[in-house]
């Protein structure tokens, strides 16, 4: 057994508990005591195969703990710490964010970064906490208490080599939820971990249907699964303070409906990141969207004194929505908007338009002109 496999036991602590739930699994039982100091198991299909458990109050509890699961690896045949992975997930979900990137590959990871990455792992649970209680496309204000206190659960487990990773543990029964509606009458932390996976899920969904349709709105139907900008806010936080670094997420739990067989994983390269900007931007409502027509009414004007040029306010809809949009103007096209408002006249202008919560405004406008009855047919 190397020197990291007893760095990972002592810094990702196991139970007794769990390794008994995780052998009665693996067809072994319990056939007898040792005084005080170990529990016996035999294989129900190898009497041969014995591994000794002790009990925690044992003196060499570390040791004999760390004998126990060796053997499990031998008889197995697997690695050590895929064998204590797979007995922590029995009481625990656990979080990985692996980062990579040639500036990982030894381990190592800037320390800005490496700070930006904690944080940003702990307000990714922390989104998902709040769209247990609420779908919002944006979180602000006060936190339920219970997402509060599920946070001060959570622990950091060690990283590995090999890019740069980092473990968050939530175990599953630190907290139980005061409305079983609303965590579907499973203790909160496990709730949590299904939103996480079902706002991953949405996500990925979406970017896809972006892609290929280059339209935002396919990420209105992921704020029900759980997605928000708090959420695409921490995933952004994974790839750098430059947005640079590819990164995997894996989320892995107890045997159940989540997790049934592998654990869940999502990735995200540079393409990935990009769209998550936009998604960001657009849960906030602060976005832009490219090359658009307006047409509509004008139903304000407004010039500075003694100045040609001036802006005006089109109604107009974008998408299915209403908006009022702000449009800059040029001498020439705001006479011909005054003459268009005083006729009651629809026009019609060409550009970028940046959408924001209260507001929306073209930018670059062009091709500005009024609508008249027959252009209509």
């Amino acid at each position: 057994m190397s020197d990291r496999d007893m760095v990972d036991l002592r810094t990702s602590p196991i139970t007794v508990e769990q390794l008994h739930s995780y052998l009665q699994s693996k067809q072994w039982y319990e056939d007898g005591k040792i005084r005080s100091v170990a529990t016996v198991w035999h294989r129900s299909n190898d009497e041969d195969a014995e591994i000794l458990v002790p009990y925690p109050s044992a003196k060499d509890y570390q040791p004999r703990l760390r004998q126990a699961l060796s053997l499990l690896a031998i008889y197995e045949e697997r690695s050590f710490s895929d064998i204590l992975q797979d007995v922590r997930r029995l009481f625990t979900n656990v979080i990985s964010v692996r980062v990579i990137h040639d500036d990982t590959s030894d381990g190592t990871i800037p320390i800005s970064d490496g700070v930006l990455l904690i944080a940003k792992a702990k307000e990714l649970l922390f989104a998902a906490a709040q769209s247990v209680y609420a779908k919002r496309r944006q979180f602000t204000g006060r936190a339920p208490q219970e997402a509060n206190d599920y946070l001060e659960t959570l622990l950091l487990g060690q990283t590995e080599v090999g890019s740069y990773v980092v473990n968050v543990i939530a175990p599953v029964q630190a907290i139980a939820s005061g409305d079983a509606s609303t965590a579907e009458a499973v203790p909160l932390a496990g709730a949590i971990t299904l939103n996480l996976v079902t706002g991953l899920e949405a996500l990925e969904k979406a970017s896809n249907e972006y892609v290929e349709q280059g339209d935002l709105r396919a990420f209105d139907t992921a704020v029900l699964a759980g997605a928000s900008s708090n959420m695409c806010d921490a995933l952004l936080g994974f790839s750098g303070e430059k947005h640079h670094r590819t990164f995997e997420i894996t989320v892995t739990g107890p045997p159940g409906p989540m997790f049934e067989s592998e654990p869940k994983k999502f990735a995200f390269d540079s393409r990935h990141v990009e769209v998550l900007e936009k998604v960001a931007d657009y849960y906030k409502e602060d976005y832009v969207l490219l090359q658009r027509r307006l047409t509509g009414y004008i139903t304000k004007l407004s010039r500075p004194r003694d100045e040609i040029s001036g802006s005006i306010t089109i109604d107009s809809t974008l998408g299915d929505v209403e908006r009022k949009v702000r449009v800059d103007l040029s001498g020439d096209d705001y006479h011909m908007a005054v003459l268009a408002h005083d006729n009651r006249k629809l026009v019609r202008v060409e550009g970028d338009v940046h959408i924001k919560s209260k507001s929306a405004q073209l930018l670059n406008p062009v091709n500005f002109g009024v609508i008249e009855i027959e252009d209509l047919f």
